[in-house]
């Protein structure tokens, strides 16, 4: 393993704590919320290991494939973090429709309308390569 290789999965593992802390918590939530999926060990532990080691791979092969920093002040970092928010968001409507009570038709405008928002500015913006050269 070379050097940057091995920088690149410390920091990837270093970041995957996050991930399986809120699969830890993220999964057991939708296991009690959602009637299909039975509570056992294997939903509630499987179920975070599985997404832990799934978005950790994942991670270290783009960073070692496309030599990204993955640091939010690059524009590939601010494109990803604009999907990432895309995706969460996605994922709080579903649940304020399916776990709230809230009424799916406004929901899905209120995502849609926060989403298009955001690709709005982000396309209006059209941040620079590096974000650092915004303050020059």
């Amino acid at each position: 393993m070379t050097p940057i290789q091995r920088e690149i999965v410390r920091e990837e593992l270093l970041r995957s704590i996050a991930w399986f802390g809120l699969g830890l918590v993220g999964w057991p939530i939708v296991v009690t919320e959602v009637a299909w999926l039975e509570p056992s060990v294997l939903t509630v532990i499987g179920l975070p290991l599985v997404t832990w080691a799934a978005l950790t791979t994942t991670a270290i092969a783009l960073r070692s494939t496309t030599d990204s920093a993955a640091q939010v002040e690059t524009r590939t970092g601010l494109s990803v973090s604009l999907v990432v928010g895309i995706m969460g968001g996605g994922v709080g409507a579903v649940y304020l429709v399916t776990g709230g009570g809230y009424p799916a038709l406004w929901t899905t405008a209120a995502y849609v309308a926060v989403t298009g928002g955001a690709v709005l500015w982000y396309w209006l913006a059209n941040p620079p390569a590096n974000a650092a050269d915004v303050a020059r």
